[in-house]
């Protein structure tokens, strides 16, 4: 029986148009399995002989590491490996809050420890190959246009402001949403956080202390899981009474224009949440099967699925190869923050953006130069997830 690559990811990268594109050019069956964010990061610590391959961010790299789950990379097996670049050291690019950035982990030193650069010396190995990045932040509606002050900026405190008690959304995920709610209660004046990414116990304890009345008090319409949950949820239904506001990633928000859905993607004052993804070789593989995975990581590098992940507004870390890849208007729009020259499709091919319609924020550089913070798994996760817990529980 012919060997099976096996790739675990979330929805965020693994869509159906790579999926099926992917199948179509590699020459090797590939078994995929779409899980949330959570669950994956599970599998990827508890079960490596359950997949080949990880797909998943880069604020998950410590967990797996640390439990030996997944093996050094050798990037001399990587073509385009000269080519990769990390979110942050691009000129203009922002490396957010100190300890947090993606690349502090990514080369493995002679003691199996993780640092930002490589030993001297030979072809490098890493962690895990940078694929995907972006920067995050939350939708707004017509509804809350009408409550909004002229001239108001953006800002992460609209996420707890009470002119729209009770349509309010968040992500289920608290690598996400703990970073935006922090960033959020800082810009509010409620909570003193020196650092959104790496919240100390007391600081947990007081961001919790404001969060868990504003829960209780039925705030927060609901959490979502996953971009398709999220465009459910935004959705207006009989009622109308849908969220007003939600953080949001851009895939739910691109589905939404192909709607046809009225809605605004905000450029907060305080700066984006960034977030950097990758994969990782699970420590089971070998012979054949490690063969094949490297030929889809190969594959990921070669300009096709970053034109797929770029039609739903993400960014990668191998840019030249997507010149060839993408129209001339969708560089334009995607990447150089130009007026749109024509219709735009997504990922499934509606129509998501129109012509003379500009990207939020503006080009890759304004946008990755405004990331105030970065995802991350933070030193004291464990406490951090059972108040999370307790939080969308109550």
């Amino acid at each position: 029986m012919a060997a099976v690559l096996r790739v675990i990811g979330t929805p965020a990268t693994l869509t159906p148009e790579l999926c099926a594109r992917a199948e179509a050019d590699l020459p090797f069956r590939i078994q995929f399995e779409v899980l949330d964010g959570l669950d994956c990061q599970r599998r990827g610590v508890m079960a490596p002989d359950s997949f080949d391959v990880y797909d998943q961010w880069f604020h998950s790299l410590d967990l797996l590491w640390t439990a030996a789950s997944i093996r050094p990379i050798d990037t001399a097996r990587l073509i385009r490996w000269p080519e990769v670049t990390i979110a942050g050291t691009r000129p203009g690019g922002s490396q957010g809050q100190p300890g947090t950035w993606p690349g502090s982990q990514l080369y493995v030193q002679p003691d199996r420890s993780l640092a930002a650069q490589p030993q001297p010396g030979g072809a490098p190995q890493i962690s895990m190959l940078p694929t995907t990045y972006n920067v995050d932040s939350f939708v707004w509606t017509p509804e809350l246009a009408a409550l909004r002050v002229a001239g108001e900026p953006e800002s992460w405190a609209w996420l707890l402001d009470g002119r729209w008690h009770g349509r309010a959304a968040l992500a289920a995920d608290p690598a996400a949403s703990v970073v935006e709610l922090a960033l959020a209660a800082r810009a509010a004046g409620l909570v003193d956080i020196a650092d959104p990414g790496d919240l100390t116990i007391e600081e947990t304890d007081a961001l919790f202390a404001v969060l868990m009345p504003l829960r209780r008090s039925g705030h927060f319409a609901r959490f979502w899981a996953t971009s398709e949950d999220a465009v459910r949820l935004m959705t207006p239904s009989g009622s109308g009474a849908g969220p007003v506001i939600a953080a949001l990633w851009s895939p739910a928000f691109y589905a939404m224009r192909a709607m046809g859905r009225d809605l605004r993607y905000a450029a907060p004052s305080e700066g984006y949440r960034g977030w950097h993804s990758g994969l990782c070789l699970s420590a089971a593989l070998s012979g054949e099967r490690l063969d094949m995975a490297y030929a889809w990581l190969n594959w990921w590098l070669d300009g096709v699925p970053g034109a797929i992940m770029a039609r739903q507004g993400y960014y990668m870390s191998v840019v030249e190869p997507l010149r060839e890849t993408l129209s001339p208007a969708e560089w334009a729009f995607w990447y150089a923050g130009e007026a749109a020259g024509e219709d735009l499709p997504g990922g499934g091919g509606q129509i998501v953006v129109r012509k003379g319609e500009r990207r939020e924020g503006g080009s890759y550089q304004e946008r990755v130069a405004r990331i105030a913070v970065w995802s991350t798994i933070m030193p004291e996760h464990n406490y951090l997830i059972r108040r999370w817990r307790d939080f969308i529980g109550d």
